[in-house]
């Protein structure tokens, strides 16, 4: 027998799918031609070129009697499918759209990752339940990579960052950097700022050196004319709490992660010149957002708003 081939011109497509469904729901040319609000001679048109172009009868039918063959059984259970998709299609785009699904793909240092985004990732769940947020842990200098190879869409960094001509960037929150000591301490008793050139013989405990903040310190001493004596590095806040109220070290810190960590038996202190600490939200200039990961950032900047004095470790 021959094989069945579609011909060239086919004019089967999606409408006309819905009207042979409609017409074997309803077992009947004029119930279906009312329901679609079409003419019943329209409707036999469409039903004839189906069957002109499968070359098989799909429904048989007279005046007084209406049966579905095999082949239309066969075409109506598979319309049905065709039918379901092509309503999910615009369903899962309507979705995507509005934000209600999708994933955004996040990379993040630690540090923000533990002080910000608990409370922020509740509320954002709470508006966009369905849409999934992967993120990636790294330090500020391999999430700015991370943004330029779209291995993801989204990073949370210091400023700056190396080729941020390539980024976009939307700044979230800003402070300054303190000397954190232990009460014992000869700064533990300053009323006013530390100067970096009085850190000349200090061992100094600091972010580790994926963090934008290593190099912006370590920049910062050698414009003193010195270069800082770093013995630990890590970024672990809790750790270097603890090291420094063992009497260690002294640590270089943003302000809020001070504020945040800071217990009974250690002091801070502002350091000047100021280090700013400048936190953005970074995506790749001129690259694709999906939906969801405009949403998520338009959550951010808007959470970043109301959150303004508490992020900077003023409340």
């Amino acid at each position: 027998e021959r094989a069945l081939t579609p011909k060239t011109g086919d004019a089967m497509d999606i409408q006309h799918l819905k009207y042979f469904v409609q017409v074997i729901k309803n077992q009947s040319f004029t119930k279906a031609a009312e329901k679609l609000v079409v003419t019943q001679p329209m409707l036999s048109r469409v039903i004839n070129q189906l069957e002109e172009e499968l070359d098989i009868k799909l429904i048989e039918r007279t005046s007084k009697h209406f049966k579905t063959t095999d082949a239309g059984e066969l075409l109506y259970q598979q319309a049905l499918k065709v039918l379901h998709t092509h309503n999910d299609i615009y369903q899962y785009i309507n979705d995507l759209k509005s934000a209600k699904s999708g994933e955004v793909l996040i990379s993040i240092p630690g540090v923000l990752l533990d002080m910000y985004f608990p409370p922020l990732l509740f509320e954002f769940h709470q508006k966009y339940p369905h849409v999934k947020l992967d993120i990636i842990e790294e330090g500020s200098k391999l999430t700015a990579q991370s943004v330029l190879s779209d291995q993801v869409e989204l990073g949370f960094v210091m400023l700056p960052v190396r080729n941020a001509s390539k980024l976009t960037s939307r700044i979230v929150t800003t402070s300054i950097c303190h000397v954190l000591v232990n009460k014992e301490h000869r700064f533990a008793t300053r009323s006013t700022p530390i100067h970096t050139s009085e850190l000349v013989e200090e061992r100094i405990i600091t972010f580790s050196t994926t963090a934008t903040l290593h190099d912006a310190f370590i920049r910062h001493c050698e414009n003193e004319g010195f270069e800082p004596n770093l013995v630990y590095k890590t970024l672990m806040p809790n750790f270097i709490f603890e090291m420094v109220h063992l009497g260690l070290c002294i640590g270089i810190l943003p302000y809020p992660v001070v504020k945040r960590f800071i217990f009974d038996g250690l002091v801070s202190i502002p350091l000047e010149p100021k280090i700013i600490w400048e936190i953005a939200v970074i995506s790749k200039k001129d690259n694709y957002l999906s939906f969801a990961a405009r949403n998520f950032l338009s959550f951010v900047e808007e959470y970043s708003v109301r959150k303004g004095k508490e992020w900077q470790g003023l409340e």
